[in-house]
């Protein structure tokens, strides 16, 4: 069964205020965008930073980034995900409980959404 427990967070612990993309916001001052592209920069900037879905998940890796399969086939494993704008942060509990022990604590994977490739598995193949 899956730990329900969510795993220490990174050391700022404002997980789904941390800024994962630059601002457009910091680089041009409002007053100086157009009225309509105003609107646009706002909205990419706060789907950025908002948080979809935070919870527990299993995962297995059957393909690395670049297309090979991985050296050890470590089956499926429990994680602990976020997904905050396009970034989906990925704790593996296993790692967790094994740092937690010694006090420290585990840094997230990142994988950018926009660039990433999910399989699911058929629930009605043999």
């Amino acid at each position: 069964m899956l730990d329900k427990r969510q795993p220490p967070l990174p050391s700022s612990s404002r997980i789904g205020t941390l800024d994962r993309t630059p601002s457009l916001q910091t680089s041009v001052p409002p007053q100086q965008l157009h009225p309509e592209i105003r609107s646009v920069v706002s909205l990419t900037h706060v789907h950025a930073h908002k948080v979809y879905m935070s919870g527990p998940l299993i995962r297995r890796i059957e393909r690395l980034p670049d297309g090979h399969k991985p050296i050890k086939d470590e089956d499926w494993r429990d994680v602990w995900a976020q997904l905050g704008g396009t970034t989906l942060s990925i704790w593996d509990m296993k790692e967790i409980d094994e740092a937690s022990k010694e006090g420290k604590e585990v840094p997230p994977t990142y994988i950018n959404v926009t660039d990433a490739v999910s399989f699911f598995p058929n629930q009605h193949s043999s």
